[in-house]
């Protein structure tokens, strides 16, 4: 398995200097959380930026803070150092409203020792008067300060050209199609460690408190001569469960992951089982139009049952997971992790197939020739497909009024059958072929 390479530059410091903020400037989106409480974030956070013929990997870091203690300051520390390790280049944010803080001086030291190409900004320089700010922060010995201010777009352009001065690899065109994929379910199911297992690293922090990650964070990589995107989300929950706004932005990113993605890959903990919320999750990305696998995560710790008879179980709670791959695995012990790349490939692939157009004609005439269509007298015109993710089509029929639910039901059920479109969804369109409507 091997991940795509870019120029790597990391955005660090100590909390609350405004690092996320000038992530999402540089990037143009909010995709990173800003929120005044210090500590926001806690995972790195990458985007790819191209810039004046330039690429680049930008990854935004947690606030760096020697005096944390306790379990999750030790997993965030690693995080940080990581990123470091990983980088070529480093963006070092300070605050100049404050100036130089004890922290500062011990992250400088400790850049220092790294080795880096180092970029020493000052930001919420938000007018030029507060410029003579920058003057104090040469005192850190890392070079001359750039003043910025990431909330006023101020010194932006002036630190990026500067920054790609030094990114020697020009940026180039790949015509590689790349599959996204959404990893998302309920807090604490496992959904990092299922990132982590597939990457063999630890991408992201892992702990058992819920709710660890609040970013959605992207990951490239290639398995097998394919290109994934992974999207790794913050646990989706019921609006009436979040109290926190760092909780509501990370279910808000979450909602865009599926929106953004081609695959979702939902997670459920198997000793649990299915619980009202997978069930709200599955109708998110039904809704939205995405194909979809369910994976059974922490499988080792389910004992006598079978998996056909687990899977029974599910459809019995949610008839929609009949359509839909399941897959039953360990993300502890490996098992089965990478063998669903395969299954999120085959599902993608499908989502985008274009059905021969004689093919739609004979599954139209099957369709015909059935016993519940043809004793209602009932005749299909055409059957042409429309679009792909989700996959769409068109059957013309003169009255569609005729047509109750359950009838479509089973027209949907009869393509289904005859086509493979497990994982997938359909839209079928009940009246006259659409001008465009293609095969």
């Amino acid at each position: 398995m091997k991940k795509t390479n870019l120029p790597k530059v990391a955005i660090v410091g100590r909390p609350n200097v405004g690092k996320s903020s000038l992530f999402n400037r540089i990037v143009g989106t909010r995709k990173a959380i800003v929120e005044s409480q210090s500590g926001t974030t806690r995972d790195r956070v990458s985007a790819d930026i191209h810039w004046k013929g330039k690429a680049f990997t930008l990854t935004d870091t947690a606030g760096f803070d020697v005096e944390g203690h306790g379990e999750m300051a030790g997993l965030v520390l690693k995080q940080i150092r990581k990123g470091i390790e990983e980088a070529d280049m480093v963006l070092f944010v300070t605050d100049g409203t404050i100036g130089i803080m004890p922290q500062d001086r011990e992250i400088a030291q400790m850049l220092r020792k790294a080795s880096k190409k180092m970029f020493l900004v000052v930001n919420k320089i938000d007018r030029e008067s507060d410029a003579s700010k920058t003057a104090e922060f040469f005192e850190l010995g890392i070079g001359e300060p750039y003043g910025i201010s990431a909330m006023h777009a101020r010194g932006i352009e002036r630190l990026c050209n500067d920054l790609v001065k030094c990114v020697e690899k020009p940026e180039e065109a790949s015509g590689a199609e790349s599959a996204k994929v959404a990893i998302i379910g309920r807090p604490n199911v496992g959904k990092s460690s299922y990132l982590n297992s597939l990457l063999s690293e630890e991408r992201v922090i892992v702990h058992s408190m819920a709710g660890t990650t609040r970013d959605a964070i992207d990951t490239d990589f290639n398995y097998k001569d394919r290109n994934y995107l992974l999207i790794d989300t913050a646990g989706i929950r019921h609006n009436a469960k979040i109290s926190k706004a760092a909780d509501y932005y990370g279910s808000v990113r979450s909602g865009e992951a599926i929106s953004r993605s081609d695959v979702a890959v939902l997670l459920i903990d198997g000793y649990e089982g299915l619980t009202k919320d997978d069930a709200r999750i599955i109708d998110i990305v039904v809704q939205e139009g995405k194909a979809l696998i369910i994976a059974v995560n922490k499988w080792d710790l389910v004992k006598g049952m079978e998996m056909s008879k687990y899977k029974d179980r599910l459809i019995e709670n949610m008839k929609a997971i009949r359509h839909l791959p399941v897959l039953f695995m360990s993300c502890k012990s490996g098992r089965n992790v990478q063998d669903s790349l395969d299954v999120i490939w085959s599902v993608y692939e499908k989502s985008r197939m274009i059905i021969p157009k004689d093919k739609l004609i004979e599954a139209l005439n099957a369709l015909n020739d059935s016993h519940d269509i043809a004793n209602k007298r009932i005749q299909f015109k055409s059957f042409v497909q429309d679009g792909i993710s989700p996959l769409s089509f068109v059957l013309d029929i003169r009255n569609p009024g005729i047509l109750n639910e359950n009838l479509k039901r089973f027209i949907e059920n009869f393509f289904r059958k005859t086509f493979d479109f497990e994982g997938l969804p359909i839209r079928i369109h009940f009246g006259k072929k659409t001008k465009g409507g293609k095969a």
